[in-house]
């Protein structure tokens, strides 16, 4: 019997995920983190948000064909996209194939 190659996970786990990342990385609170705002605007810098994104790859065991965040800009939209496509069984995300 194989296993999935990577496991699904909820819109809520993505979201929990990517908040702890942006208050460990970035140095926020918790209060500070408004997940309809785009995560840019938290004061990623490049160098972080190219961290961000291979951490967010490796842990949902998934590579993203293109940025996720260009049209999945906010916390909570980037989640529920994310989610759609684990559940689907996408080892390989492309935001750009759904435009």
């Amino acid at each position: 019997m194989s296993e999935s190659p990577s496991p699904t996970r909820t819109a809520a786990e993505i979201r929990e995920w990517i908040i702890e990342r942006l208050i460990h990385d970035v140095g926020l609170s918790p209060d500070e983190v408004d997940g309809d705002q785009p995560v840019v605007s938290f004061g990623v810098d490049s160098m972080q948000f190219v961290v961000l994104v291979g951490e967010l790859e490796a842990w949902l065991g998934v590579r993203f064909a293109d940025n996720p965040l260009i049209d999945h800009p906010t916390v909570n939209a980037l989640s529920n996209y994310l989610a759609r496509q684990l559940a689907q069984g996408r080892a390989v995300i492309d935001p750009t194939a759904d435009l």
